[in-house]
Order: C-alpha cells, then structure tokens, then sequence
C-alpha cells in the first residue's frame, strides 16, 4: 500500500511540500539501513528514487539517452559482424561505443544511444533474439 498527504497550510511560495507515506516495516527497516550506510537521511534517498523513476522514458515519441549493453559469444560465427552492420543502421542516434572481452568466449559491447525512445527500442528488438547474444539490458533516461 503507497498513500500520500499533503499538510495544509503552506504557502504557494514554499519550496518544500511535506508529504507521509505508508510502507511496509520491513521495508522501512531495509530503507534505514541503506540510508545509514551512505550517510544520508531518507528524504535525499526518497528524491532521488522519485527522480530515477520519473527519468524512465515511458512513450514512444519521448527523447533519450543512455546505453545498450550486449553480451554475446564470442564463438558464434558471424555474429560481431552482425552487430556492426545493425549498428550502422541505426548510425543517427548511436553515440558511441565500447567492446571488452570478458573471457575467452564471451564479449560485451554497450552502445550509447541518443534519440527516440521508439528508435532505441527498435535498436533492441535489431539485437535481442539473435543467436549468440546472451543478454541485453538498456539503462535509458528520458531528456
């Protein structure tokens, strides 16, 4: 359960809207003891949270950027070829770049992105499913 109130009386120039929330004890607990650990206090932690969460693009025509990490095999024949050719598909809103070797078999590469939410998700559907490409994960923010 997530509640919210707003306390009367402040005035239309207060910079500051003090607000209560309902959460679950244990999650207050685990809350407190991240706080304590970064020496903050959980208002910074709570702004913050509501900062990331409202980055997050949620429609097609919103403008992001950020980055596409891929990890794929390095075995698979073909497949890095592959990922160059779908990278200059998309060459207009592709930044930049970076390819390290994890291991002897496996690679990552992260492509940072700046665009449309609908191109970028366009991007990721070109890579995901291919044969050899173990993980895709995006870490977009709306600009």
């Amino acid at each position: 359960m997530f509640i919210i109130f707003v306390c009367a009386g402040l005035t239309m120039r207060s910079r500051i809207v003090r607000t209560s929330v309902s959460l679950p004890r244990d999650l207050i607990k685990e809350l407190d003891r991240f706080v304590d650990s970064i020496k903050s206090d959980r208002s910074k932690v709570v702004q913050q949270a509501i900062r990331n969460f409202l980055s997050i693009p949620h429609k097609e025509g919103d403008v992001v950027s950020g980055s596409l990490m891929i990890v794929y095999s390095h075995d698979e024949r073909g497949l890095e070829e592959e990922l160059t050719d779908i990278q200059h598909r998309f060459v207009n809103f592709i930044i930049s770049n970076i390819h390290i070797h994890l291991d002897e078999h496996r690679c990552m590469l992260t492509i940072f992105v700046k665009g449309s939410f609908k191109d970028v998700q366009s991007l990721i559907r070109s890579i995901t499913g291919k044969k050899g490409v173990l993980m895709v994960r995006e870490s977009l923010v709306r600009i």
